[in-house]
């Protein structure tokens, strides 16, 4: 997905695809939820359904999840560009970083199969060494952007931490739903601080 398209709108952090983990449960939900999204003047789109970087040290679990998820994705993916053929439909994954070497490798895990990738702390919670995990990953290659840092705890307190993820190599994806106070007043004062 081209990240530096100057003038489009475009939506990286979305659990459209049915069925799979906390978001859409049905496709009807996923289109709605698509319409929405373009009547409020989202370009582009790439949904990112959940997987945990551990599975991508066990092949056969990854196969499992990925297949899964592919299945799915072709359901939804065609049912997109039937009702919004303007729109460019996309996905990757939001990885949760439960162990400290993801491989990205697979370029399904990627945004659109790009260098990005779109990662975030187990159980909103931020982890020992957070900065060497976003060396890591920038020293493989990839470019990842940090989900949602104004929601985890201790944020509030430690501005700080979110510079040295993006002195590491790090970008922030900061939620609309922080700003509206959906995940609280700490959360939406972080997100308006960073």
């Amino acid at each position: 997905m081209p990240m530096d398209d100057v003038g489009v709108a475009t939506d990286f952090h979305s659990h459209l695809v049915p069925g799979v983990d906390d978001g859409a449960r049905t496709l009807e939900e996923s289109l709605e939820a698509v319409e929405r999204m373009v009547g409020a003047g989202i370009d582009q789109i790439c949904t990112t359904p959940h997987l945990n970087a551990s599975l991508t040290h066990d092949p056969a679990k990854l196969k499992e999840r990925l297949d899964e998820v592919d299945a799915a994705w072709e359901i939804v993916s065609s049912a997109v560009a039937e009702r919004f053929p303007e729109l460019r439909f996309r996905r990757g994954f939001e990885v949760m970083l439960d162990v400290p070497d993801p491989d990205f490798s697979d370029p399904r895990l990627r945004l659109d199969g790009g260098l990005f990738v779109l990662v975030e702390w187990p159980c909103l919670q931020i982890p020992p060494r957070t900065e060497h995990v976003i060396r890591r990953i920038c020293a493989d290659g990839y470019r990842p952007i940090l989900a949602h840092p104004e929601r985890y705890q201790g944020m509030v307190n430690d501005l700080e931490l979110a510079g040295e993820w993006r002195r590491s190599g790090a970008y922030l994806q900061v939620n609309q739903g922080s700003f509206t106070d959906r995940y609280g007043p700490e959360a939406r004062n972080v997100a308006c601080s960073l």
